[in-house]
């Protein structure tokens, strides 16, 4: 998982609701970190599980040449954020941007609007093809993230962040012990 940190106030609010007899031994004892935990993860997505828009920029990014893509994360309380931050070819590293804006001059878009126009919602209808890249590269970095830490990452009363790495070849997605914590955290 995550550097994770839970909210000692908030524990102490739902305590106080519940009947000390209701809850296991020890229980009521137990005390909240205020400093961030870090505990190892690793999954292995499968692409074919992808919705078809974000299958349609992994398969483009692999014939691209890339090999793995980077994914800082945070959240808390209410909502979890996925941010692409690079892409590696091999040895070579190219900021998610510069990706996304190599993305947004192909065929790909055109073909994420019209797979994303089959859904119920469709974000990329009237938006420009810079956006539809860059929104796209974002929403496989969400799903690479609700993969690694579950669909409701960040949702809760606790705070987390880190980074991934995703294998884009064997799908292997591991966690990273020395993310470095985000400004304000």
């Amino acid at each position: 998982m995550p550097f994770m940190r839970g909210d000692s106030e908030a524990l102490e609010e739902v305590l106080s609701e519940v009947n000390p007899a209701d809850l296991p031994p020890g229980f009521d004892a137990q005390n909240v970190s205020e400093d961030f935990v870090y505990e190892a993860a690793e999954t292995k997505f499968t692409p074919a599980k992808l919705a078809e828009p974000d299958r349609i920029v992994l398969d483009a990014l692999r014939a691209m040449g890339a090999t793995q893509f980077r994914v800082r994360y945070d959240g808390g309380d209410d909502e979890g954020f996925a941010h692409p931050e690079y892409l590696a070819f091999g040895a070579n590293q190219r900021p998610a941007e510069d990706v996304a804006a190599e993305l947004a001059k192909s065929p790909v878009v055109e073909r994420v609007r019209k797979a994303a126009g089959q859904q119920r919602y469709n974000p990329y209808e009237e938006t420009s093809d810079d956006l539809v890249a860059r929104y796209a590269l974002d929403s496989l970095a969400h799903k690479l993230a609700s993969k690694l830490l579950g669909d409701s990452y960040g949702t809760g009363e606790y705070q987390l962040y880190g980074a991934f790495t995703a294998d884009l070849v064997s799908g292997e997605i591991v966690d990273d012990p020395t993310a470095p914590q985000p400004e304000g955290m």
